[in-house]
């Protein structure tokens, strides 16, 4: 692979962001929709209280995660599309710029959009339950890896997408929700079949969730479970680019990159 050049990556960049701020409705569904549903479920966890503290602390968190990566995720592949969708995939690439670092530029774009988002989502969630906020590193370190896993999934689903073909767009924004499903969002593992507990083994959210779980009921988390779950993002992110370059370099052996562009 050749050496990034960040000039390239900076200038996709700088396109994104001019992309998005005239998108109206990519900011509408970037910052609306999560502070919405976080405030719908900060006020269940208010009421929650007077029946189940723990539950409704629970499902306030996990949607916090859950919301995060959902931006983190959708917000590169989206952009991979709207580049193919618009016809402007073929002029980016022909401007210079190597399939890495047309999708490096993305995963950057969707980190800042992500982490903005998940400012404000933390910021609303303090109104409603600040006791959540009393280990801000272990919070930290939880966000960092479910930053790694949604970034990881985008260049898988980009890398399906390039492959398979336009018909699959619709991978950008549901994908996520299959994964988060088999990642036993809010209840432990055993309760899944047989089968199910080992796939949710190898999803790359269910020690993060788990991991939050235990945050909202022990006020910590077990470190083997950061391990865990640091190991199980970093294989997803480590297979997927590989996987991208080869679906890239048959796309362009097969016709399937022009017809796509």
């Amino acid at each position: 692979m050749r050496k990034l050049r960040l000039n390239k990556i900076r200038a996709l960049i700088y396109r994104d962001f001019i992309i998005l701020t005239r998108a109206k409705w990519r900011l509408v569904e970037a910052i609306y929709f999560p502070i919405t549903t976080i405030i719908i479920w900060g006020f269940f966890a208010l009421y929650s209280r007077q029946i189940a503290v723990e539950a409704g602390l629970i499902v306030l968190v996990i949607n916090i995660f859950w919301n995060f990566a959902y931006i983190a995720q959708s917000t590169a592949n989206l952009q991979v599309m709207e580049d193919t969708w618009s016809g402007s995939l073929k002029q980016v690439l022909l401007s210079g710029i190597s399939e890495f670092e047309y999708l490096f530029a993305r995963l950057i774009t969707a980190t800042i959009i992500s982490l903005i988002v998940m400012l404000l989502i933390l910021i609303f969630s303090f109104i409603f339950v600040p006791e959540v906020f009393t280990q801000p590193l272990l919070l930290a370190e939880l966000t960092l890896i479910t930053l790694i896993g949604s970034l990881a999934l985008a260049v898988i689903i980009a890398a399906v997408y390039i492959s398979a073909g336009r018909e699959y767009g619709f991978l950008a924004w549901t994908a996520l929700q299959l994964f988060i499903l088999l990642s036993a969002p809010f209840n432990p593992i055993e309760i899944f079949p047989k089968v199910m507990q080992y796939i949710a083994m190898i999803m790359p959210f269910t020690f993060i969730f788990e991991a939050a779980r235990n945050l909202v009921i022990t006020n910590t988390i077990n470190p083997s479970l950061l391990w865990q779950s640091f190991l199980v993002v970093s294989i997803y992110f480590i297979i997927g680019w590989p996987l991208y370059h080869f679906a890239f370099k048959r796309a362009r052996k097969t016709g399937g990159l022009v017809r796509i562009s």
